[in-house]
């Protein structure tokens, strides 16, 4: 037996059987690997489910029960009872790609005694929502940070999908089950392991499907729970307090401004729903053409700000270029004027424009 997938799982009996199957159906020859998933108190089918499941699964299948106790708990007692040399995490709510479990292990083979952190995308079948799209830009699963995937920080040990050698587990002490909460249980491990001379690497071709529609609803419900458990961490680690961002969390302002981007996407989505309604020109390009005076002081506009940057010390060729990038923007800018529309976009050019000349070292006349 060279790994065990430990999977915790917690009244999501609509989803279980289906995670199972999926890591039951790998291309990794069955003999390699066995499949433990422990029950954590569930009070729905879960049980039955599990139980269902693992009567047709030969043996690969092994279904443990606790007392609600979390996550941090439930996968202890399964990686205790894991039979595998290598520990491989994962969800309730993930459907595991085929070739999750071995190219698990042909990472371990390749790397040696590393952790290896795998990648979560969004099932296909769920309708990504623009707020499921804003977390999967490195908010939920910070992928996207990675900057060195041979040197991953122990910020990234996500158990939607990892694996490490079960000796690291075991020295470390295990799973701190005082974290009662899925938030930063892992990541704790994932930092006493590293500081003992752990190595994790990301490979996203070690790919699983989290199935779980969210909402902003669900999420902030979720990110209290984190902050509660963040608190934690910090007081067994306070060396990481400014990391985990307690000493923003903790000021009043900081939910004030929960209030004020709140109260401006309302009036965004008013502002957009009304530019909707308006008609469009079929040219908007011609609509400026039409009025040979307005084309002219735009033309002096642009002259004048050509003009006013020559001697201003941009000689320099990589200053050049970014400076023209950041005209063209300006410049591109034109492709969305309408004729009702004209002062707010003049307002905008005149901003980015002064934005452009302080970048550069101009300042408005007397500022």
């Amino acid at each position: 037996m060279k790994l065990s997938v430990v999977m915790p799982t917690y009244n999501r009996s609509d989803l279980l059987e289906r995670s199972l199957r999926a890591l039951l159906d790998q291309t990794a020859p069955s003999q390699d690997y066995e499949i433990v998933v422990v029950d954590d108190g569930s009070t729905d089918a879960t049980a039955d489910v599990a139980a269902q499941v693992q009567a047709g699964a030969g043996g690969r299948l092994r279904c443990l029960r606790q007392r609600n106790q979390g996550p941090a708990a439930a996968r202890n007692l399964g990686a205790r009872e894991a039979k595998g040399a290598i520990i491989l995490f994962t969800g309730d709510d993930c459907i595991a790609d085929r070739q999750l479990v071995a190219e698990h292990l042909r990472v371990h083979v390749q790397e040696g005694d590393a952790g290896v952190v795998g990648h979560v995308a969004w099932h296909p079948e769920l309708a990504i929502t623009p707020f499921m799209a804003f977390l999967d830009e490195g908010v939920q699963f910070g992928f996207k940070h990675i900057k060195d995937p041979d040197h991953v920080t122990a910020w990234s040990f996500y158990t939607a999908n990892c694996s490490i050698q079960k000796h690291w587990i075991e020295e470390a002490g295990w799973f701190d089950e005082d974290f009662k909460y899925a938030a930063y249980e892992d990541i704790e491990l994932a930092y006493r392991m590293q500081k003992r001379g752990l190595r994790i690497v990301y490979r996203p071709a070690a790919l699983t499907y989290h199935h779980h529609q969210t909402t902003l609803k669900h999420y902030l419900s979720r990110q209290k729970l984190a902050g509660r458990s963040a608190v934690l961490f910090a007081r067994k680690h306070p060396e990481l307090k400014a990391m985990l961002g307690i000493p923003h969390g903790a000021r009043a302002s900081t939910v004030m401004k929960f209030f004020e981007a709140i109260t401006e996407y309302g009036y965004a989505m008013g502002v957009r729903e009304a530019l909707r309604e308006e008609p469009e020109p079929a040219d908007d390009l011609g609509v400026l053409a039409e009025n040979p005076e307005l084309m002219a002081a735009a033309d002096a506009w642009q002259q004048e700000v050509f003009q006013g940057l020559k001697g201003e010390g941009l000689s320099d060729a990589v200053e050049l270029v970014r400076l023209r990038r950041q005209l063209k923007k300006i410049q591109e800018e034109w492709d969305l004027v309408t004729s009702r529309r004209l002062y707010r976009w003049s307002e905008a050019v005149a901003k980015a424009a002064w934005g452009v000349l302080r970048a550069v070292g101009l300042r408005r006349p007397g500022a």
